[in-house]
């Protein structure tokens, strides 16, 4: 690893909590943040309460209430802000409006995307205050087929939300298709 450098090991819910007592016990020399290593919140609730490792949960938080519940159980330090998970952008600055209140870290990102939803990703991300953006993801490199012009592009580690209307972004509906229905 490189200075500045930050080390997750995000299990992705998919470890049992026999595992994951396992896995924080095995790294707690490390300098290593855990996040969701299991299903439940109640499962990863008692794995956080067995490490002194900084905790990342995201598929556990859902909604308000359960952001609430996470903050008063001291259940995490970081919280992984995926905004079609949370019911869209709207609902996902409420959240992370909370959480800057609140003074709790946060990953903007989302479940999955490309072109589009990289840039609304980075339209919140960088809305938000630097000192509790821990990190944001640029899914659409990860993918190989763009779907919109204008999108942001990941450039020495960084992101860049644009500034032009909207999301800053024109959809390649050559690439998307017709649209499945109007409002």
């Amino acid at each position: 690893m490189e200075k500045g450098d930050v080390l997750v090991a995000d299990a992705n819910t998919g470890w049992l909590m026999k595992d994951a007592a396992r896995v924080v016990r095995g790294v707690r020399d490390l300098d290593v943040f855990i996040e969701q290593p299991c299903d439940t919140y109640e499962e990863c609730l008692s794995i956080r309460r067995r490490t002194d490792h900084p905790f990342v949960l995201d598929e556990s938080i859902y909604n308000i209430p359960e952001l609430i519940r996470a903050v008063n159980d001291q259940a995490m330090d970081v919280i992984n802000i995926k905004i079609s998970k949370l019911g869209g952008i709207t609902k996902a600055r409420e959240v992370r409006d909370i959480c800057v209140a609140m003074g709790i870290a946060m990953t903007i990102e989302d479940t999955w995307g490309g072109d589009i939803i990289t840039a609304a990703i980075s339209h919140l991300a960088h809305s938000t205050p630097s000192e509790l953006l821990f990190t944001s993801t640029d899914f659409n490199s990860y993918v190989t087929v763009s779907t919109a012009e204008g999108a942001p592009k990941r450039v020495n580690g960084r992101m860049a939300a644009s500034h032009e209307p909207g999301l800053g972004i024109r959809p390649r509906m050559d690439v998307l298709g017709a649209a499945l229905f109007k409002i």
